[in-house]
């Protein structure tokens, strides 16, 4: 990394004790709900499998949590196996344990390897058949592990994930800025992404293609706009569509 990153956005804590969650207004011990099963639901388990918590709140105070977490996660599912290794949390966690390593953290050998091995997982996966947000959030991973790695397969990431923006892009942010799911909440989920590869094109200066990131620059401020007009007068998100 050459360039400059900013602390991106930073999420609620959900890592409430060491490996307690808090997703849904349910909590959920790792000893007692392990990675999967029907002792929760799939959206539950899904949030388990994000890692959000590494970008949360003062998440430098839960550092020995999320390396326990990490180490736990990597022993108890294995690849291509349950909720953790669908595209989607997949493409989340990824992109959450890229930002937290720019945030000047670090993931052992075994880890980074994984890590590579997630990505590979998800380019053969890429969700075409549910588009939307899924497909952003495919190719956000991509160009996030496109720039963290080198080589000539993550080149291959870094322009599949560029070309599936751009496309996406077209079709999915409309000429007043809203996204066509018209949801304030996907919005902004679209918005943060956008603002996220922005924010690592800066750090890794002249990788990402200068049309892209025009194109991004572009749409992100009326989406900003949009967003703000749909919202409520505290700033929170308003319950439309």
């Amino acid at each position: 990394m050459k360039g400059r990153w900013c602390q991106p956005l930073q999420h609620h804590q959900t890592l409430i004790k060491p490996k307690t969650f808090l997703f849904l207004n349910e909590i959920g011990c790792l000893g007692e709900v392990g990675w999967k099963g029907p002792e929760r639901g799939k959206l539950w388990r899904y949030n388990q499998h994000y890692f959000d918590d590494l970008n949360a709140f003062n998440n430098i105070e839960r550092r020995e949590w999320h390396h326990a977490l990490l180490d736990d996660w990597l022993n108890e599912n294995p690849p291509f196996e349950g909720e953790g290794w669908e595209p989607y949390p997949c493409s989340l966690r990824v992109v959450n344990l890229i930002k937290w390593m720019a945030s000047g953290h670090a993931l052992s050998e075994k880890h980074i390897e994984s890590l590579g091995n997630q990505v590979r997982w998800i380019s053969k996966k890429i969700e075409t058949h549910l588009l939307g947000n899924h497909i952003l959030a495919n190719s956000k991973a991509l160009i996030f592990a496109g720039l963290f790695f080198r080589g000539r397969e993550a080149e291959s990431w870094l322009r599949t994930g560029e070309n599936i923006l751009s496309r996406e892009l077209i079709e999915q942010i409309l000429p007043d800025g809203a996204h066509f799911e018209i949801s304030p909440m996907y919005h902004r989920i679209i918005l943060e992404d956008i603002l996220d590869i922005l924010n690592l094109s800066s750090a890794y200066p002249n990788r990402l293609s200068p049309n892209l990131v025009q194109q991004m620059k572009s749409c992100s401020p009326q989406m900003l706009r949009w967003m703000e007009i749909m919202s409520h007068s505290d700033g929170e998100v308003s319950f439309f569509n």
